[in-house]
């Protein structure tokens, strides 16, 4: 009797009819509606792939499987994939409402990220917040130099140099999103790319070839964000 009444409760189930209905989502109001519903987008409505998993999941060919993001493949719905594009478009007018999302830790979408002699390869799971973070407030800058460590012609090793602490410097997340509200995306990018190239000349570089390649792909990143193909 047991068996049959639980049964009873999946069919009934709003999820389970048709395998196709929903709940709804909700998140925190912020304030803008608009932000709000596409802030929505970005819970993921597919099950996260086994962290320590090396095989690819089985969707990852079809539609809204795979997107490249920087250096690793993303792992992302379509939904997810159209929230963060459309979140991008709407520029840094939006920057202040989507600070109250930054601690949503539903699950969003899954890269791999580089993997060395040490660290198996598996899938790495992101929230939405990290989403928000990533591919919104700070336009997935993190990889924007080419380099994981450098020495100039004194031989001084530099670490690449980090949106986030181009934000530190500028009081923090909170007053930069304030002080750049009102910008557009272009501008406010591009401000860091050549706050990066400025800081860069100011370590040196250990001959010009290595000054090339690095200016290069700064110059290369500023070209992409003012004719709009940098937000990815």
């Amino acid at each position: 009797m047991k068996l049959i009444f639980s049964a009873l409760l999946l069919l009934l189930s709003p999820v389970a009819i048709g395998g196709e209905k929903e709940l709804p989502v909700s998140v925190a109001d912020s304030g803008s509606k608009a932000v709000d519903e596409l802030v929505a987008g970005l819970v993921s409505r597919r099950p996260a792939p086994a962290p320590t998993s090396t095989e690819e999941p089985k969707e990852l060919g079809q539609e809204g499987g795979l997107g490249l993001v920087s250096m690793s493949g993303r792992y992302a719905t379509a939904e997810v994939e159209a929230s963060i594009r459309k979140l991008q478009e709407l520029g840094p007018s939006a920057f202040p409402h989507l600070l109250k999302h930054l601690d949503d830790d539903r699950y969003s979408y899954s890269d791999q990220p580089f993997v060395s002699g040490i660290n198996g390869q598996g899938w790495m799971n992101h929230s939405v917040g990290e989403a928000i973070h990533e591919f919104v407030l700070t336009n997935d800058l993190a990889w924007v130099s080419g380099y994981k460590l450098r020495e100039n012609a004194e031989g001084k090793a530099h670490h690449p140099l980090r949106i986030e602490d181009y934000i530190k410097i500028r009081g923090g997340m909170e007053a930069w999103v304030e002080a750049v509200k009102d910008r557009s995306r272009a501008s406010v990018f591009t401000e860091f790319i050549d706050w990066c190239i400025a800081e860069e000349k100011k370590r040196g570089f250990e001959d010009k070839e290595d000054e090339e390649f690095i200016l290069g792909r700064y110059l290369k990143k500023r070209k992409e964000i003012e004719d709009g193909s940098g937000k990815e």
